[in-house]
Parts: C-alpha cells; structure tokens; sequence
C-alpha cells in the first residue's frame, strides 16, 4: 500500500512510503526515485545534493506510517481512531476458534480492514463497512469449516 506523498522541507522532492501488508521492510521513493536503505534508515536525497537520513517507523494495526527526518516525525496518513485500530485487527480472533483455516481468514479479513480504514469514507461508515467485514469473515469460515467437515466426514 502506498502512502500519499509528503512533502518535508529540504527533501528533493515528495516522499512516498509503500508498506507490506503483514510483514516487510517498507520502501521509500522520493520523486519516484528509490531512497537508498542502510539498516533501518533510509538515506533521501535534499534539494542542495546532499542526503538527509531517515527513519519509518509502522505501528501495529495502524495503515499509515510516521516519517522521522532530522528529528522531526511528519505522518503519512491521518491519525486513526483506537477502535477503528481494534477492528482492523477482530478477523484475526478467528485463530482462537477457527484453527490455521481461522487464522487463514481472518487474515484476509485483517487485508479487508486495512484496506478500508485507509479508504476516504467517513469514520461511520468504515466502521460499519468493516464490522461487515468481521461478520463476513465469520460467515465464510463458517461455510468452509462446514464443508470441509461434510466432505471429510
């Protein structure tokens, strides 16, 4: 998932974080071009030709990451509510009932989520669309749990 592009000042151009899903470094751009990577910092060109470091730091269940340049932290995204951050992550309770094939789906619905909170809706209605989720990832571990267990049976 890509972030929308942030303009810092000094930096030659707008930063643009691509983040993984589950797990994975994230990748910075700026002006398009990718940022070279040392460690966990990242190395972005300035408008003077020198290079500034920076660091980017993902929160747990949270789509948006924060950019640290020169000490000071610019978001990638809005700020995200505590239980918009709590739905994101109730398909993955599927684990605790439903097995690997639980986990297994509500990590497709934790992917559903994240797409959803990122999205441009109200707060409203991503909280509804993703209780929709939850209830959809229930529904279909329930008809695969089913039909697994008539077919082995």
């Amino acid at each position: 998932m890509n972030t929308e592009p942030l303009h810092v000042a000094g930096v030659a151009g707008p930063i643009v974080v691509a983040t993984k899903a589950f797990f994975g470094h994230p990748a910075v751009t700026v002006g398009g071009v990718p940022a070279p990577r040392t460690g966990k910092r990242y190395a972005l060109p300035t408008v003077d030709g020198g290079v500034v470091q920076a660091t980017v730091r993902v929160a747990f269940a949270d789509p948006y990451s924060t950019v640290q340049v020169n000490g000071v932290q610019h978001r990638t995204g809005p700020s995200i509510p505590v239980f918009l951050r709590i739905l994101v992550l109730l398909p993955i309770l599927l684990f605790t009932v439903g097995g690997l094939l639980g986990a297994l789906v509500g990590a497709l619905g934790v992917a559903a989520n994240l797409t959803i909170v990122r999205s441009r809706m109200t707060t409203a209605v991503k909280a509804l669309a993703m209780v929709g989720v939850v209830v959809g990832t229930v529904i279909v571990w329930l008809t695969i749990a089913v039909a697994l267990n008539a077919a082995l049976s």
